[in-house]
């Protein structure tokens, strides 16, 4: 009896290192999201958090009041940064695959503000 608790133990022990360790998604979403880091401070005030949805769309909320205080030369630049920080990103954690990449602005509520795309 004493020999099956401890092996029902081991077993418990196994199961939940192996729950608690990241899927190799879970890394490459993670290595996307740090390169992404940059860009919110780069937006400081305007890009408040990313979010990764499925593995071809990215989320990036604004505070849209800061938003729509940007000349449109400056919200450019920022859609143009964010696509192309991700994209190299997404590239670098997906080799040699291909796809289309999109990328949506979102305000504090979830209200669709831009969208962009691109193909990898």
């Amino acid at each position: 009896m004493a020999e099956l608790r401890f092996f029902a133990r081991i077993a418990l022990a196994a199961l939940l290192a192996a729950c608690g360790a990241p899927t190799a998604q879970q890394r490459a979403n993670e290595a996307e999201l740090d390169a992404l880091a940059p860009l919110k401070q780069q937006y400081a005030g305007i890009v408040m958090g990313f979010d990764l949805r499925a593995k071809n769309t990215l989320i990036v909320s604004l505070d849209l009041q800061h938003y729509i205080e940007m000349d449109d030369d400056a919200v450019d630049a920022l859609k143009r940064d964010a696509l192309a920080r991700w994209r190299s990103a997404w590239i670098a954690q997906h080799p040699h695959e291909r796809g289309a990449l999109h990328l949506r602005f979102i305000d504090f509520i979830g209200r669709r503000v831009a969208d962009e795309s691109t193909n990898v």
